[in-house]
């Protein structure tokens, strides 16, 4: 089976589709093409235009859609994230009017639109109530994560830190004191912190100012996956569910940072049944 992933550059969407296709591949053999498909904004919108007008006036341009599409015989298109939607929906649209293929489009997590154009939606169960009029889809909880089975180093510990988002507060100055606090309980762990492109400089610039005081934590970008399964113990900031979801799907403790949310969603509600039922440890 021939794969074509439409890709945004999101690494917590791109990881949740590499979930997926590594657990296809242990029972179909799968050849994956990939397409970048967050390099031009531009792109994405002609894509969304094109698919509206050619509802509108029943054709559309062949050449535009199929512009980076490479001659392969693609059975399947897949793609996580809103970005991806018009681009995967347009795509089974130009390969089977143009060469009669029957191609089985996938969402991973909920379309924004176009739903009725997806063979098949993988959503967190959390969606469920938006999703109740379609019986196309298949439900997880939380995130799709890969299972790590290996047992955890007692003296690696990590901590993750997402950043300015719409559902939490997120406060430099309470997470700094949350961490120093850590450091000073834990100072024989090797605490490796792991920021996220929305983590603001002024907090990177602040935990650069602990790591002068505590020898024992290191700031990281690279081997994350690595990390997480070694690690003992993990501390996530709530606004980073994937990052949750990917260390409860690894052995060792998870606990979440204290932070307020700014508002009661499904995303909050998710966390504080997480804290409750002690699936999740918490910061007091």
């Amino acid at each position: 089976m021939n794969v074509l992933w439409i890709k945004d550059g999101k690494k917590g969407h791109e990881k949740q589709v590499e979930v997926l296709l590594e657990e296809l591949s242990k029972t179909i053999n799968i050849k994956i093409y990939e397409e970048d498909y967050y390099i031009n904004s531009t792109k994405r919108f002609f894509d969304i235009f094109h698919h509206a007008t050619s509802y509108i006036f029943k054709k559309y341009d062949r050449n535009h859609i199929l512009r980076s599409y490479h001659q392969n015989d693609i059975n399947l298109i897949i793609g996580a994230g809103s970005n991806t939607h018009a681009r995967i929906a347009l795509l089974k649209k130009a390969l089977k009017n143009s060469f009669n293929m029957n191609i089985i489009a996938i969402s991973v997590l909920t379309p924004s639109f176009f739903k009725n154009e997806f063979d098949f939606i993988c959503a967190p169960s959390h969606d469920k109530a938006k999703l109740k009029a379609y019986t196309n889809t298949l439900f997880f909880d939380g995130s799709l994560a890969k299972v790590s089975t290996q047992d955890p180093n007692d003296y690696i510990g990590l901590i993750g830190l997402g950043g300015i988002n719409k559902h939490y507060e997120f406060d430099e100055d309470d997470l700094i004191k949350q961490i120093e606090y850590l450091l000073t309980l834990y100072p024989k762990i090797d605490w490796y912190l792991f920021p996220s492109r929305r983590t603001p400089n002024s907090m990177i610039n602040k935990i650069k100012m602990l790591t002068n005081s505590f020898a024992n934590l290191i700031i990281s970008h690279d081997n994350f996956d690595e990390i997480i399964k070694q690690a003992s113990i993990k501390f996530i900031t709530q606004d980073s569910v994937n990052m949750v979801y990917e260390s409860l799907s690894t052995k060792g403790q998870t606990f979440v940072f204290n932070m307020k949310y700014r508002k009661e969603n499904k995303i909050t509600k998710q966390l504080v049944s997480m804290i409750k039922n002690r699936q999740i440890g918490y910061v007091e």
